[in-house]
């Protein structure tokens, strides 16, 4: 059994999206506090960056789809549970 060669393109893509989605997270931040961004917006963007990561990087690395499709369902549950208590979270932290 060969192992399946990772071609330099694969990788350079994996590390230009997590490199993103971390830089990306003060501008958002920066969004948010200036009022430009609103609270459910900033909410979706915390919490739906771990399951965006993984259904990329289940792509880029050639898992079969509905491997891929079953990792990215089973990342979406913890954001759709604690989405209503992060939204509350970021309410009282722009009321102080």
């Amino acid at each position: 059994m060969r192992a399946r060669r990772v071609r330099p393109v694969e990788n350079v893509s994996v590390v230009l999206l997590i490199v993103a989605a971390v830089a990306s997270r003060p501008i958002e931040a920066r969004l948010w506090r200036s009022g430009r961004l609103s609270d459910r917006a900033a909410a979706i963007l915390v919490l739906g960056r771990f399951p965006v990561l993984a259904f990329v990087f289940g792509l880029v690395s050639g898992a079969s789809p509905l491997l891929v499709l079953a990792l990215s369902a089973l990342t979406l549950l913890p954001p759709l549970v604690f989405y209503r208590t992060f939204v509350d979270l970021l309410r009282q932290q722009r009321t102080t």
